[in-house]
């Protein structure tokens, strides 16, 4: 027998669970979308924000006027002039910069972020755009030669960084690592006795030679590390887009200039593709 209360009842929970759904698809539509930017969005804002180091000369530093300066600070100028745009930055930590970029804090990192296979399944690389040695400092007279003569011995990183990652995979297992919120405060402990050995990056060593010329030296080269340009997989026009100023840009020398400028040498000859890593500059 037809029950007409039951009827509204069932015509009811349907409209019910519909609502549902849809305020269900609307939410994960919305999640999808953060941390994608688009070049409309962009350029409708009037800033492409980035998210930078401030502690990492030649690339990014704050100069004795207060301002952001280095390799990377004019990089990320010219493709803001070439969008018709300003440049807006973010200070980042190793710790933080792939959920800034994921939920769309910054549009894009150029932010001495090490090319590798796992981060690449979380962020889309646009190219790489340097190249450093990643390594262990320390006392210039005597000190070790050999990673296994670490063995024993305190060794500052900084925490969540390719460094840190390099040094816990190479040094042996009775070695201590001190891990540092930043790349300053980890030299800052060598410089101060805190540590013996500094695992650090070839362009952060002027720091410590500035700081404390001919105490420091370069004692064990763990590895060379590309540097790499990176935006939200989401982001696929603005990474296209990167790809393309970079190509252009180490075809007609401005590149060149800039590395030339900053670290005193020719930008480096890339890899055009790495195992497990895509890149959007063609």
């Amino acid at each position: 027998m037809f029950n007409k209360k039951s009827a509204l009842g069932r015509r009811t929970f349907l409209a019910f669970s519909s609502l549902a759904l849809a305020i269900a698809f609307t939410g994960a539509s919305h999640i999808r979308q953060a941390g994608a930017a688009t070049l409309d969005e962009i350029k409708k804002k009037g800033t492409i924000t980035f998210g930078i180091v401030t502690d990492q000369p030649p690339f990014s530093f704050i100069n004795a006027s207060g301002q952001n300066e280095g390799y990377d600070i004019e990089l990320s100028k010219l493709m803001a002039k070439e969008l018709g745009v300003e440049a807006a930055y973010v200070p980042i930590t190793s710790a933080n910069r792939i959920p800034q970029l994921m939920t769309g804090k910054v549009d894009m990192l150029i932010c001495v972020m090490g090319v590798y296979p796992d981060r690449a399944k979380v962020v889309q690389y646009v190219a790489p755009y340097a190249e450093i040695n990643a390594a262990i400092y320390g006392p210039k007279d005597g000190g070790v030669t050999k990673v296994e003569e670490l063995s024993g011995h305190s060794i500052a990183v900084e925490k969540g960084s390719s460094m840190d990652k390099a040094v816990t995979d190479a040094a042996p297992k009775d070695a201590t690592i001190q891990r540092f919120d930043d790349a300053s405060s980890a030299v800052q402990a060598l410089l101060s006795g805190q540590v013996e050995y500094l695992g650090s990056y070839s362009h952060q060593f002027g720091g410590v030679e500035k700081a404390a010329p001919g105490k420091y030296a370069q004692k064990i080269v763990l590895s060379t590390e590309y540097e790499g340009i990176a935006v939200s997989p989401k982001s696929e026009e603005l990474g296209k887009w990167a790809g393309e100023f970079m190509s252009k840009h180490k075809k007609d020398g401005t590149l060149n200039e800039l590395y030339q400028k900053h670290f005193g040498a020719p930008f480096p000859e890339m890899p055009a593709s790495m195992d497990g890593i895509t890149f959007t500059m063609n």
